[in-house]
Order: C-alpha cells, then sequence, then structure tokens
C-alpha cells in the first residue's frame, strides 16, 4: 500500500496530483444512467396525447423514441382519451435488455377518417359496467442501433446511437385527450369540403364538448 503525507516539501496540491496519477478513476465525473423506461413512456405518452402525431413533422420529430417507427399512415383511427394526468404507467417486466412498460388509460371514444366519433363501450360482456381502460403495452430494448423516419417521410438506414431505451415499435393508431381532440376536428372541418364530413365533425365537436 501507498502511503503519501503532505509535508513542507510536498504541497497539499502535490499529494493530490500524485493520487490522481496512481489512481485515474478519481475526479472523474460518474456515467450518467440511462432513462427508466418509464420515463421513456411517460415523455412519449405527453407528445402524443397532445397531439405530437397528428402531422407528418410531428411524427418525424417522434421517431426518436422508437428503434423502428413505423411510416406515417395516411388514414388512422384516432382514440380519444380523457384530460388531466389520470393514466397510470408502470413498469410490469424488465430484462436486462427488455422492458415492459404498461399505461392504463381512459378512452372515451374514437374519431375515424370522416371524422365520424364512436363512443366507447360503457359496459362489456355480460353487461359489466366498464369504469376504465383500455390497458396499453408497450415493449423496450436497451440498444445502440436505430432507423430514423426522414423528414420526407422515408426511413433512414442503419445508425448508431448512444445506448438507450427505445420503443420496439409505435403502431398505427395515435391517442390524443380531448381537448387536442376537439381542436383536431376544428382544424379539419376548416379545411374540409364535404358536407357529409363536416355534418359528422359537427356532431363530434358537439359529443366532445359536452363530455362529463
Amino acid at each position: 500500500m501507498i502511503r503519501l503525507e503532505a509535508t513542507s516539501t510536498m504541497p497539499r496540491i502535490l499529494t493530490l496530483l500524485l493520487i490522481t496519477a496512481i489512481n485515474p478513476c478519481l475526479g472523474q465525473a460518474p456515467t450518467s444512467p440511462q432513462k427508466a423506461p418509464s420515463r421513456v413512456i411517460e415523455d412519449f405518452w405527453n407528445i402524443e396525447t397532445s397531439g405530437g402525431r397528428l402531422t407528418s413533422e410531428g411524427w418525424y420529430g417522434t421517431s426518436g423514441f422508437f428503434i423502428r417507427s413505423d411510416l406515417s399512415p395516411r388514414r388512422r383511427i384516432i382514440n380519444v382519451i380523457r384530460n388531466g394526468r389520470i393514466d397510470a404507467i408502470e413498469e410490469t417486466a424488465r430484462t436486462a435488455t427488455w422492458a415492459e412498460v404498461s399505461i392504463t388509460t381512459d378512452r372515451v371514444g374514437q374519431i375515424d377518417s370522416l371524422l365520424r366519433f364512436t363512443p366507447s363501450p360503457t359496459r362489456g360482456p355480460g353487461g359489466v359496467m366498464l369504469l376504465k381502460g383500455p390497458v396499453l403495452t408497450f415493449n423496450l430494448v436497451l440498444t445502440e442501433k436505430q432507423w430514423k423516419i426522414n423528414k420526407d417521410g422515408r426511413r433512414e438506414t442503419e445508425s448508431v446511437v448512444p445506448l438507450q431505451w427505445l420503443i420496439t415499435c409505435g403502431g398505427d393508431t395515435a391517442w390524443i385527450n380531448v381537448e387536442t381532440a376537439i381542436t383536431y376536428v376544428k382544424d379539419q372541418e376548416a379545411k374540409i369540403k364535404d358536407p357529409d364530413v363536416r355534418t359528422n365533425a359537427e356532431k363530434t365537436l358537439k359529443y366532445l364538448t359536452h363530455l362529463p
């Protein structure tokens, strides 16, 4: 064992330099831990429910959450959930390089490509009342490889990224809260000339603005 003592002939600063030379790890900042899988999903869910993937630009912007993002669909079903932070996010399984995170949300209905709104059923099989749901499951992997989406909508070639938790599949459906859904339908209604679709939009807005 090497023992160092500071004396008048060995100033304190020299002692520190010698200790650092003996142990190079001293004075180095520790490696920051990876963002937890549940935190990755929480960050993604905040963007998703605010309408982050309703546009091609937003779809491109959120592709960084996925190891291999799906291409932006031309038509999709939009799920509408209640406003507010009432969704429960929980890590339900995990290994060294894989994790499963579940979100229990409260879907009030769906909007299709013709702006028709279909309310979620209030009762399940046997007449059982449904109070909340569904439960969504996300799988993540700890990886240094990724295939992002270009701004033109095409998928990039494989790229090497810092080791991080990435979602394995994005799906082609969207999940937005009621407030975002109202804004979305109003924006679409202003662009559409088809009278039937505009009627659908009016009915959808009426339902969403009067939700309990």
